[in-house]
């Protein structure tokens, strides 16, 4: 009997072992890379060879390979363009999630992006129905292209500790459990556009009525660039960018910003440029890419506090495009 007690004692505890073994979650990180949506054509979509006033597809697939899911009012639009001359119709086959925009053959769906559930993302398929035009009598053959064109809302987000040191030429006796230094981010956060480097900046808090305080005002130099296969543009013209031709310069290379040090929102601004009064701005416009902008606790804390170790959030909200093309022949029938 008591043999039996000690064996179903031992094959209990096998079983909770077990049990607890293959119930443990593997989390990943969604929060890495320098993608955002992908499109591509399908194979021989459109085909190599059409003949004049043949109908023949052109099938695109979009995967949302980053880390932001586009949903509810946001939308992503996808554009068909073609040689107006030597088209006669496109078609949009309405599928699945994917809704026509307007009287046009722009496409519209949502797109979740990487989850803990599905760490690859969502993928949507469009699907176009071409008619091919008629080529110049004296052709046997004319060589056209199709050019899709993806628009898009997205968002970098990024969560990191840093340092707080108001002891910034360490004068104080004793240890600190940190020391303020840069932080290089070197992996993406899962977005084209991407936090490259943050530099933390301890300097007095300086008021008008009194050019000494007892308060220090922690700043954060933060490095952005765009990473991504595309061009950034303005979030609200995501729309209009892919349906309309009427696109200006203001429409290019905007990214929106909101920081946070320890849930406080902090205060975001560029540099005050020569000849200019305006430097309280929520938005960059990159150039060549890149640009930085500095953010601060316009608080400040207390130059006494001892150093200590706070989250760091940073929101990123722009909008995205990129376009990808595809050739082929229209012949003339054979006769």
């Amino acid at each position: 009997m008591k043999q039996k007690i000690i064996f179903f004692l031992i094959f209990a505890v096998i079983v909770s072992a077990c049990t607890a073994v293959t119930t443990k979650k593997t989390t990943i990180d969604i929060r890495i890379g320098i993608d955002g949506l992908s499109l591509e054509f399908l194979k021989n979509t459109p085909p190599q060879k059409v003949f004049e006033e043949d109908v023949f597809p052109a099938i695109i697939r979009v995967k949302n390979k980053g880390a932001y899911s586009i949903k509810g009012n946001d939308v992503a639009v996808l554009s068909l363009g073609v040689e107006k001359d030597y088209t006669k119709k496109v078609n949009l086959l309405k599928e699945g999630k994917v809704m026509q925009e307007g009287a046009g053959s722009s496409a519209i769906f949502n797109l979740n992006g990487k989850s803990q559930l599905n760490p690859n993302g969502e993928e949507e398929i469009i699907s176009y129905n071409i008619e091919a035009g008629k080529i110049d009598p004296q052709s046997e053959a004319h060589p056209s292209t199709i050019t899709a064109t993806l628009c898009y809302p997205y968002e970098t987000v990024l969560e990191s500790t840093i340092c707080v040191d108001t002891d910034i030429n360490n004068l104080r006796p004793g240890k600190k459990i940190c020391s303020s230094q840069d932080l290089i981010f070197n992996s993406g956060q899962g977005a084209p556009v991407a936090i490259t480097k943050i530099e933390p900046l301890m300097l007095p808090l300086q008021l008008s009525d009194s050019p000494v305080t007892d308060k220090i005002k922690p700043q954060f130099l933060i490095y952005i660039e765009n990473k991504g296969p595309g061009v950034v543009i303005k979030r609200e013209s995501v729309k209009d960018f892919c349906t309309k031709s009427d696109t200006t310069h203001e429409d290019f290379n905007i990214v929106y910003i909101d920081a946070f040090l320890s849930n406080k929102p902090l205060k975001c601004q560029l540099e005050k440029k020569k000849g200019s009064n305006e430097n309280e701005i929520r938005h960059i416009k990159l150039k060549d890419k890149k640009d930085i902008i500095r953010c601060a606790l316009e608080e400040g804390i207390q130059r006494t506090d001892d150093a200590y170790l706070s989250t760091l959030k940073i929101e990123l909200s722009y909008g995205y495009t990129q376009s990808i093309s595809a050739s082929y022949f229209i012949q003339k029938p054979v006769s």
